[in-house]
This record gives structure tokens, C-alpha cells and sequence, in this order.
């Protein structure tokens, strides 16, 4: 094979691999899908109790992602939208007010992304073709150093204001940006991983435009919250000033009213899917027969009857 296509391989390879994104297992992603958005909150290319990887669409702005936690750290110190009071957490208004603000505040590292995916892609194997190798890499050096000092410049300015509290994270996006034109062009979408972080989860889902599905998740943790495992909050895990599931299980049915969706319907019995089922898990929704015990899913004991 001709160093041509070995180089142009290389780089693909490394470019999709921008493109893949890691989420710790108690956050929800947020990425684009089609036109609209999805939550992902399980599975994975890779995952493992401490997280999972994903990966999102390999273009500029269409490869955006948010996380965003399920609850705020304990001891966290950070912006007080990390320990925003119940009624901001699930302010729709607000998270599209942030959600506007971010993307706006960022729009200038859209045309040094995109100019650096056109060198990349389009002008790389044009001057390939017709100039050869060692006269494209000069060509693609010079023209490459230019936009990403720009783009690094724009990258710290900007997200050390909309993110002051974060150096760390600056620190490292600047950096990677400034050393790898692949990493530049993804700087645009991962300066704004981050941005809604804080809110609820449910509450970003129903701001997003586009988002499908939000009354399946949101009658899930409806009914986590309801029927609640003592084993899932561990003492000492939870932020002293961090609202009760009692108060988020309110929030989420306020929310869902807004919506036109009853919750009463979430937790309605559901009907026997096979007739050997006579009971349910109320949390998972499970069926199970007349000897079992408990959800093995999800470890819970108190099976109700299935509605015949």
C-alpha cells in the first residue's frame, strides 16, 4: 500500500476516535440523534461499573454531547449550579436559557472547527493528489498551526468565561487542542460536555429540542424513586443539602402534568404477558410466576399482582 492511503487511514482511525466519548456511570449522556436528541443512561460500546463509552456523530456541532449527573457530589465545591435547589433543577425555562447561552458563547470555534475538518478532508487529499506528500505536509502545517492557535485562544477565553470554575478541565481541553488538529476540531463540541451539568436529568431531557422518549425514562425513575432500594443510597453518599427522592418524585409529576402525562398511569398494573405471570416488580415491571420471590433485576421483595 502507497504511503498515501496508509496516511489518510491513520488519520481517519484517530479521527473517529475523537468522536468517542466517556460517561461515568452516574451521569446520563445526552447526544444527538438524527434531528433530535437521546439519553443514554446504560450499555455501551465498553462498559464497567465506573462507566461506559459511546460514541457520537463524527461531524463538527452534530457530535455534541452532554452529561449530566443524576445528583450533585458529595462535598462539591464547584459553581452553585452543581447545588442548584430543587425548582432550578427542574427549570425547563432555565436549562433552555443555558442551553442557548453556551452555544451561543461558543459559535466562534464553529468556523475554526470546520475550517480545520475542510483541511483535513478536503484540501488534504486534493494537495495529496496533485502536489504529492512532502509539499502537502508543508502546506497543511502552516495552514494547520494558524487555526489552531486561533482556536486555542478562543477555546481559553471562552470557557474560562462561561466556565471559570473549571481550570482543570481548560487546561486539558487547550492543551489537547493545541497539539492534535483532530482534537481541535472536537474542541467546539467538548468545551460544551459539561453545560448542563446540575440540572435534573428528566428536566434537561424535556428541554432539549427533539427529545423522543422522555415519558419512558421519566415513568422509570418515577417508579425507582417510589419504590426505592435501601442499597442504592448508601449512607454518607448523598450531599446533606441535596433534596429527598420524596421531593424529585413531586418534581418529576409536576413536570410530567406540564407535559399532558398523568403519572397516576405509571403506576397502574400491567396485564400478563404470558398466563404463567401472575406478579410484577413494581420497579422494573418485571413478570414473574406464582414461585418467585423477588426481582432479581433490581433486588426488590414486595411483588404486586398482575392485573387480569
Amino acid at each position: 500500500m502507497s504511503p498515501v492511503p496508509m496516511l489518510l487511514g491513520c488519520f481517519l482511525l484517530l479521527y473517529l476516535s475523537e468522536f468517542l466519548v466517556w460517561v461515568r456511570s452516574d451521569a446520563w449522556l445526552f447526544r444527538r440523534r438524527g434531528r433530535g436528541w437521546e439519553a443514554l443512561t446504560q450499555g455501551g460500546l465498553i462498559s464497567s461499573s465506573r462507566g461506559s463509552l459511546h460514541w457520537v456523530y463524527p461531524v463538527p456541532q452534530m457530535g455534541r454531547a452532554y452529561s449530566v449527573r443524576t445528583s450533585a457530589p458529595t462535598g462539591s465545591t464547584g459553581s452553585t449550579a452543581l447545588r442548584a435547589p430543587i425548582d432550578t433543577a427542574f427549570s425547563v425555562v432555565e436549562i433552555g436559557r443555558r442551553y442557548q447561552s453556551v452555544e451561543e458563547a461558543f459559535q466562534p470555534l464553529r468556523w475554526t472547527s470546520w475550517c480545520l475538518w475542510g483541511l483535513v478532508w478536503i484540501v488534504c487529499p486534493v494537495l495529496l493528489k496533485f502536489l504529492g506528500l512532502p509539499s502537502t505536509l508543508w502546506i497543511l502545517s502552516s495552514g494547520a498551526l494558524i487555526l489552531m492557535v486561533t482556536n486555542a485562544c478562543l477555546l481559553a477565553r471562552i470557557h474560562g468565561k462561561i466556565f471559570s470554575e473549571f481550570g482543570d478541565e481548560r487546561l486539558r481541553l487547550v492543551l489537547s487542542a493545541s497539539l492534535s488538529p483532530l482534537a481541535a476540531i472536537r474542541s467546539l463540541d467538548l468545551a460544551q460536555k459539561m453545560a448542563l451539568d446540575g440540572f435534573h436529568p428528566l428536566a434537561v431531557a424535556a428541554a432539549l429540542p427533539g427529545f423522543q422518549g422522555w415519558e419512558t425514562l421519566a415513568a422509570d425513575q418515577w417508579r425507582r424513586l417510589r419504590y426505592s432500594v435501601t442499597s442504592e443510597n448508601p449512607a454518607g453518599g448523598t450531599p446533606v443539602d441535596a433534596p429527598s427522592s420524596v421531593e424529585v418524585r413531586a418534581a418529576i409529576e409536576v413536570l410530567a402534568r406540564q407535559r399532558g402525562v398523568d403519572p397516576a398511569l405509571w403506576d397502574i398494573a400491567p396485564r400478563a404477558e404470558d398466563p404463567a405471570h401472575t406478579q410484577y416488580c413494581p420497579r422494573c415491571r418485571t413478570q414473574f410466576t406464582r414461585q418467585a420471590t423477588l426481582c432479581r433485576d433490581c433486588h426488590w421483595t414486595a411483588l404486586l399482582p398482575i392485573c387480569r
